[in-house]
């Protein structure tokens, strides 16, 4: 209760009220705090669904405005991984070959763009400023030269087993950055499938589809 001096006035709280103010405080954050992070999570969830669809619209404008750069991503580069991912509570395992990766700032400091040494087409370069990098990161906005922390997955909780044991790189570390990969499918053809992906081996190791359906996780 409120304590008074002497003269019956209001002394201030108490030291038993301020404890029950700050217990009550507490459950209240331990209430509210996962409810909150919930929220949280799908807002980010949100954000890289859309980041994934731009960089699949991004790669398709490459394809139409760099002919080799297209005739080089049919041609492949030899590198794959086993992914699995669940879409609509049916589970699939298969392989995707891994393309591109954009950087991280571990990777190549102060820049998030699209690099790399494969796919760049003819008189391309390898910083992303040209070529088949090139036009990804115009299009997406971003600059070779500074950060571009948007084009981070938002969304970056590390997924037990996801990676290979035993290669370069964390298995299960937080993912920093976005895999661009095809999926060859049974009639011969190729997809475009853009994953959420932690660091090495290769550039990124693919955990999460996001495009073009993306993983159930993202949906709840």
């Amino acid at each position: 209760m409120t304590s008074y001096d002497k003269s019956g006035k209001n002394s201030g709280i108490s030291l038993i009220e301020l404890i029950i103010v700050i217990s009550i405080m507490a459950v209240l954050v331990g209430v509210l705090s996962p409810v909150f992070m919930k929220y949280v999570n799908k807002a980010r969830k949100a954000k890289d669904v859309v980041t994934a669809d731009q960089i699949a619209r991004a790669v398709n404008t490459a394809f139409v405005e760099n002919p080799d750069a297209y005739e080089t991503y049919l041609k492949g580069t030899g590198l794959y991984a086993e992914v699995e991912t669940t879409v609509n509570g049916v589970y699939e395992k298969y392989k995707v070959e891994l393309i591109a990766s954009n950087g991280s700032q571990k990777d190549t400091p102060n820049t998030n763009c699209f690099n790399g040494t494969t796919l760049i087409g003819k008189g391309g370069k390898k910083d992303g400023s040209t070529g088949f990098y090139g036009v990804i990161n115009r299009e997406l906005g971003l600059s070779t030269t500074e950060m571009n922390s948007a084009i981070i997955p938002k969304y970056t909780t590390a997924k037990e087993g996801a990676g290979p044991p035993g290669k370069a790189g964390v298995p299960y570390s937080k993912l920093d950055r976005w895999r661009i990969a095809k999926r060859k499918l049974s009639d011969g053809s190729y997809r475009l499938e853009i994953w959420a992906s932690q660091p090495n081996p290769s550039g990124g190791w693919p955990v999460y589809r996001v495009w073009p359906e993306p993983d159930d996780i993202y949906k709840n």
